[in-house]
């Protein structure tokens, strides 16, 4: 399988890009040069990987994370999209064909930004005080188990909402959510992410 990644060098990007190739796909990736995240340093000497500054073959899957890309060209060469956003008022339904926007605004892992107040999620403070988001609060490698099964799948919704067992479900349409039976310990995903971001230092 072939498959298109924007931006790879997003803490996001790196995670999908990593898993994919360990699946034994073929990555074409393009860069968010306003991120340094330096992430891409861990896949970037491997053969089925390779940078690209824009789409340059047809692809059987392209994944694009948040606005980072201008995905116009994608329709004419992918076989399927899947558009994951991490703002939870930022995803709208997609107008082109097989596109599945994935709303994914508390994912959390490693090599997001932190500081001592918090996880930094595309510029909004998740502080360690505020136990609300914590609730609702995905690791990213229970979304990549997830997101490898639909990538397998013929046909997708045009939405999928990500959304914790710990979250209140309470007035939520659940037939157009996607459930996470596992969630993590906060504290413990906390210290694994302090711990891969030491060693990016």
């Amino acid at each position: 399988m072939r498959v298109f990644v924007t931006p790879h060098n997003h803490w996001i990007g790196y995670h999908i890009v990593t898993e994919l190739l360990d699946a034994g796909c073929q990555v074409d990736g393009k860069r968010d040069n306003q991120i340094d995240s330096g992430l891409e340093d861990f896949f970037g000497r491997n053969s089925h990987f390779q940078e690209t500054g824009q789409v340059i073959s047809p692809y059987d899957l392209a994944i694009v994370i948040n606005h980072h890309s201008d995905i116009t060209d994608l329709p004419q060469y992918t076989k399927k999209i899947l558009h994951i956003y991490t703002d939870a008022n930022g995803h709208k339904i997609s107008n082109y064909a097989d596109t599945t926007v994935i709303s994914a605004p508390y994912l959390i892992g490693e090599g997001m930004e932190m500081n001592e107040n918090g996880l930094i999620a595309d510029s909004r403070l998740l502080s360690f005080a505020d136990k609300e988001w914590q609730n609702k609060a995905i690791y990213i490698k229970d979304f990549l188990n997830v997101l490898m099964q639909w990538i397998k799948m013929t046909h997708l919704p045009k939405l999928i909402e990500i959304i914790s067992v710990n979250d209140n479900l309470t007035n939520t349409k659940v037939e157009k959510k996607q459930v996470l039976l596992e969630n993590r310990d906060i504290d413990e995903v906390i210290k694994t992410i302090q711990t891969f971001n030491k060693r990016l230092r």
